[in-house]
């Protein structure tokens, strides 16, 4: 399954992954990130059907949610049609056209795992952020997950969407640390949420140029 194939399932995305994830999981990923304070100014990447943009909504100023898949922006943009403050747009993350140093905030969830060019894509966020700017990662993973529940979720999963892409990579941790420092990123945190499934939540800052220098 490549990423712009998703779209066949925009109108009942939302119900699908809560059942191949599980509501409590689904939650668990919701309240960390209804955690975070004072984001500014987002740009969210592989918005999908929005689920995970209206966790971070009360605390940005503006957001831009954005996805390849034209299906996946007509929900979201229904979705929100009354939040004056979120503006959905159709877009590619490895060729934006926003300009660099353009925002506070970028934000993915279930996007870094899936694309078949996770340095392209680091790159890109780099581009837009702010010096200082954050980066917010999000990715159910198969890691830190006993074997049992490892095929459970690969069950509900082949059930609702077929066989997964080849372009899924595990995402660790550790590994979503290294892509990001190898892409310029500093100072990266990330740990494993959830109870059955687990996500990686990760964070890192655009380094703050030295005009002294």
């Amino acid at each position: 399954m490549t990423i712009n194939t998703w779209e066949q399932f925009a109108a009942s995305f939302e119900e699908k992954n809560n059942y191949v994830v599980g509501l409590k999981d689904i939650s668990a990923v919701k309240e960390a990130l209804a955690s975070f304070a004072e984001l500014g100014n987002v740009l969210e990447l592989g918005c999908g059907n929005g689920t995970y943009t209206e966790s971070i909504a009360a605390a940005a100023t503006a957001i831009v949610a954005t996805d390849l898949s034209e299906d996946m922006v007509a929900v979201t943009r229904e979705r929100f049609n009354t939040s004056h403050h979120i503006q959905v747009e159709q877009a590619d993350c490895f060729n934006l056209t926003y300009p660099d140093n353009s925002f506070d905030t970028v934000f993915m969830a279930n996007l870094l795992h899936i694309v078949p060019d996770q340095p392209a894509l680091l790159s890109e966020c780099l581009r837009v952020l702010k010096d200082g700017g954050r980066l917010i990662v999000v990715s159910f993973t198969l890691h830190g997950m006993t074997f049992l529940n490892q095929l459970a979720l690969k069950y509900r999963y082949v059930k609702t969407y077929g066989n997964k892409s080849s372009n899924n990579a595990p995402l660790s941790p550790e590994l979503a640390k290294t892509l990001c420092q190898q892409s310029g990123f500093q100072d990266p945190q990330a740990e494993l949420i959830g109870h059955n499934v687990k996500a990686v939540l990760l964070t890192t800052n655009k380094p703050i140029k030295d005009n002294g220098q």
